[in-house]
């Protein structure tokens, strides 16, 4: 069973566990009502790491984008994200595509990860790559209506540019992290994709500067309730 890269700062927050689509990722940290209201009126700190991430790059990887899915914007414009569905695919389900540095990410949500890579991958024409990172990868996600204000004091660089829907690539300690606007919830939030190695160091300064900022952690079980309640932008 997968281990979140973040494991060992769940640890040290006491974080319960549980079997979350094949990841052992915490069920909660303990105050189910809490975390639920971090979520909708704070700012609560999830980990996304089983959610899917799949880079798809090549000289007809726009094509492909545009061919196999539907987009809320019509395109994917650069150094955005935006809320997409497959095209006649037997898994009606939500995604979401960010363009960046001239390729395309695809954000899954867990259970469709392997199915859609493998689909992509059967309709690509030659010249276009179909990589899953999801395990080379970890995602943290800070959501609820103060998220950004609270991670402003505790990141080492500036997001004050950032519009909901952006997405930019910035380096710290000679490591690259990408940041999306945007959550999964449709609503506020901030999302830190970084290399696997490197999310003890991502998480840990969130969990370090936790209580001074008003963060709080939660866990699967309120994610997956608050997705499931989120009204479907597309």
């Amino acid at each position: 069973m997968p281990k979140s890269p973040f494991n060992v700062v769940h640890q040290k927050l006491d974080a319960n566990f549980g079997d979350f689509g094949g990841w052992s990722l915490p069920a909660d940290f303990g105050d189910i009502e809490t975390e639920s209201m971090a979520l909708s009126e704070s700012c609560a700190v999830v980990d996304l790491c089983s959610f899917g991430r799949i880079q798809i790059s090549g000289n007809s990887a726009k094509e492909t984008i545009n061919s196999f899915f539907n987009t809320e914007k019509g395109k994917v414009f650069p150094d955005s994200w935006t809320w997409a569905t497959p095209v006649n695919n037997d898994i009606n389900t939500l995604c979401r595509i960010f363009k960046l540095n001239g390729s395309y990410t695809l954000l899954t949500h867990p259970e469709h990860t392997e199915s859609l890579c493998q689909w992509v991958e059967s309709l690509a024409t030659s010249g276009v790559t179909v990589t899953d990172v999801t395990t080379k990868t970890a995602m943290l996600g800070l959501y609820g209506p103060k998220a950004f204000e609270s991670m402003r004091g505790v990141l080492p660089f500036e997001i004050d540019h950032l519009d909901r829907g952006d997405v930019e690539k910035m380096s710290f300690m000679m490591m690259n992290f990408t940041l999306l606007r945007g959550s999964w919830l449709n609503a506020e939030g901030l999302e830190l994709i970084c290399p696997a190695a490197a999310g003890p160091i991502a998480a840990g300064a969130v969990a370090k500067y936790r209580h001074k900022h008003n963060i709080t952690p939660v866990g699967m079980n309120c994610l997956q309730a608050s997705i499931a309640e989120t009204k479907r932008p597309i």
